[in-house]
This record gives structure tokens, C-alpha cells and sequence, in this order.
């Protein structure tokens, strides 16, 4: 899995770029910016490297009590302790903010983020709440789900956001009960809370979408499936084109719906179109050329990038807002990149060492009893 790694190095990297040269090295920004949307490609790179891995992992094994027990030791940890630190700090939270964020899908309850970066988050969790629901009903192809929510995203583009308003609490009920039901190991129940997760992240997707994202929400889950998809293939479960015709059509309904927005813009000009074009081949050739290196030496500086990818996007942010002040200083722009860059690994190295990685040995002790389940820490 080291290629995995490797891309989510690049993905990070690229969110990192797309965040610090808001501040320094504008003027790489200016002239890069025109031809590339750095932190969309990023953020897409991740979503497709989640959709390769995580369903294939649950189909796999066919366990959700593990799948879930996984995805919260590998998760949960470190993104409660980013969120505590922030309200610790200062950051204004109320009851139902609070609530959103626990349940991890604050972007989709309606309530304030507390970071910017939380936002993918809830994409994340709407993602595994609609493979659930899916393997709970003994739906496994990934086919479908990708073309639909592609094309419903495509044709309803923008979305009317936030017709529902605040709703964590009635979100976080109907949540307890289909996850209750979907891991009781009764049939009837794991198909009814199946059902109930399923319902309840397509009616948040469709229906309270936040203002940022009500053109491309459901085509990030689309972009999701869509590695699922790419995995069949890659395993012989699926043919390669077929793989290959729902990538066409996800890729094609995200560019429709950026060249929409762009003419909404009055700027359908063909730098822009090009920049479009050329975020979605990042998006989609990165990964099919990490799928092609697969099989040979990663450089371990990337690796290891790769390893603290999540510590680092969920720190990233919050390293930045404190060092705002002096990264709008006078200092040389490399001499603040450096020290910005510096601070960032450092940190995530130490929430890696000391957050993520205990999580990852709790799984990792029931992995040594059940060694098919090793590879499902990822």
C-alpha cells in the first residue's frame, strides 16, 4: 500500500500549497492559480483514494462491527482531540455545533465549522454511512451509486442548501438507531438501520447541503464510488471497462458542472475551461500514475508524508490561523515557508505519535488474534 501512501502525500501537499499561499509566495499563487485549482485537486485525490480502499475493506471481511470499530480508532482520536483543543482555545461553539461535530458531520447538520478543514469529514462519514446502508441491503456493486449520484448532482446543480436548517440533534438520533440496527447482528435490523443510515445521508446530501459545496456535494460522493469502482477492477471483479464507463461519466458530470459555474461567473473563457480540464486530469491521472509505479520503490520522504497525511491535513489549518500574524510579516516568503512547513511536520509527527497511533495498536492487538484483518487499519 505504499503507492496509497504516496498519493495521499501528493493530495496533502497539494491542500497545503492551495492553503499557505494565501499568505506567502502570492505571487506563485497568481500565475499557478490560473492554470490549476490546487486544493480541489487535493481534496478529490483523497475522496477517490477513500473510495479505492474503505468498501473494499468492509466487503472484504463482511464484518460492519469491525469496520466501524476501525474507522473510529483510526479517526475519531485525533479529530476529537484537534476539535477539543480549538473550543479549549477560544473557538465559539454552542450546544447543537457541538453535537454536529461529535456525530462528524457538522457541514451537513448546518451548523458552523469550528475548522475549515472538517468540512471533507463529513463527506467521509456521509460516504461510510451510504456503504452501510448498501452492504446492510446486500448491495455491492458500486456502479450505480456512482452513475446516479453523478448525474443527479450534474442536473440539480446548485443545490437549494440548508432547506432543513440546524439539525444535529434529530440527525444524531436517527443515526444511533440505524447504526444500532445495522451492527445488533439481526438480520431484520441490520436491513432496517441499513435503510434508516442510507435515507437519512441522502436526504442531509440532497436536502441541507451547505452554501459551499451545493454544486459539487454529490458528485464527491460519486468521485468516491468511483474508486470503489476502480478497485473491482483492479481486483477482477469487474470488468475495466466497465470501471472505465463510470469514470466517464463521474468525471464528465464534475467538469459539466464546473463549466456551469464558471459561466454563471461570466468567466467560460478558455484559460478557465483549460484550468478546469486540467484540475480533473491531477485529479484522475495522479491517481492512475501511482496506480502504474504501484510495484515499484517509493522515495520514503513521500511515504512518510503520505503516513502523516491525516495528522497533517487536520493540523495544517489550525498551524496556520495561529502563525497568520507573522506569515503576514516582512520576512522573506522561503524563510516563512520553511518555519511554517517545519512547525507543521513536527506537530503531526507528534499527534501521529501520540493520538494516531495508539488508536491504530488498539486495532492492531485484534489484528494479531485475526491476522485477515490486518490491512483493514487503512
Amino acid at each position: 500500500m505504499a503507492w496509497l501512501d504516496a498519493l495521499r502525500a501528493v493530495a496533502v501537499l497539494l491542500v497545503l500549497y492551495a492553503h499557505l499561499t494565501r499568505l506567502v509566495f502570492t505571487d506563485l499563487r497568481a500565475v499557478t492559480g490560473e492554470w490549476l485549482h490546487a486544493g480541489p485537486a487535493g481534496v478529490m485525490l483523497f475522496f477517490l483514494v477513500s473510495g479505492y480502499i474503505i468498501p473494499a475493506s468492509l466487503e472484504r471481511h463482511g464484518d460492519l462491527r469491525r469496520f466501524w470499530s476501525s474507522r473510529a480508532r483510526r479517526l475519531l482520536p485525533l479529530y476529537l482531540a484537534v476539535g477539543a483543543v480549538l473550543v479549549l482555545t477560544g473557538t465559539p461553539v454552542d450546544g447543537p455545533g457541538l453535537l454536529g461535530h461529535v456525530i462528524m458531520l457538522p457541514f451537513l447538520t448546518g451548523v458552523p465549522l469550528i475548522t475549515a478543514v472538517f468540512w471533507t469529514l463529513s463527506f467521509e462519514m456521509a460516504f461510510y454511512l451510504l456503504v452501510t446502508g448498501l452492504f446492510a441491503v446486500r448491495v455491492t456493486s458500486s456502479s450505480w451509486p456512482a452513475v446516479i449520484l453523478a448525474l443527479a448532482g450534474a442536473l440539480t446543480a446548485p443545490l437549494v442548501p440548508l432547506r432543513l436548517g440546524q439539525v444535529p440533534v434529530i440527525t444524531t438520533v436517527l443515526l444511533v438507531l440505524g447504526l444500532a440496527g445495522v451492527l445488533s447482528r439481526r438480520r431484520w435490523a441490520e436491513v432496517a438501520g441499513g435503510l434508516l443510515v442510507g435515507v437519512l445521508t441522502l436526504t442531509l446530501l440532497t436536502l441541507n447541503m451547505d452554501p459551499a459545496h451545493t454544486r459539487d456535494g454529490l458528485l464527491i460522493v460519486a468521485v468516491m464510488f468511483a474508486g470503489t469502482e476502480i478497485h473491482r477492477a483492479d481486483h477482477g471483479r469487474i470488468p475495466w471497462w466497465r470501471a472505465g464507463a463510470v469514470l466517464a461519466v463521474v468525471a464528465s458530470c464534475l467538469l459539466a458542472v464546473w463549466l456551469r459555474e464558471l459561466a454563471d461567473l461570466d468567466a467560460l473563457t478558455p484559460r478557465y475551461v483549460t484550468r478546469s480540464v486540467i484540475t480533473l486530469l491531477v485529479i484522475g491521472g495522479g491517481f492512475a500514475l501511482g496506480m502504474r509505479l504501484r510495484h515499484r520503490p517509493v522515495p520514503a520522504w513521500l511515504s512518510r508524508i503520505g503516513v502523516l497525511s491525516y495528522s497533517i491535513y487536520l493540523v495544517h489549518y489550525v498551524v496556520l490561523e495561529l502563525t497568520r500574524p507573522l506569515l503576514s510579516s516582512s520576512v522573506p516568503d522561503p524563510l516563512l515557508a520553511a518555519g511554517y512547513l517545519t512547525m507543521v511536520l513536527g506537530v503531526s509527527w507528534a499527534t501521529h505519535r501520540w493520538i494516531e497511533t495508539p488508536g491504530q495498536r488498539l486495532w492492531s492487538a485484534d489484528a494479531g488474534k485475526h491476522p485477515h484483518l490486518a490491512d483493514s487499519r487503512r
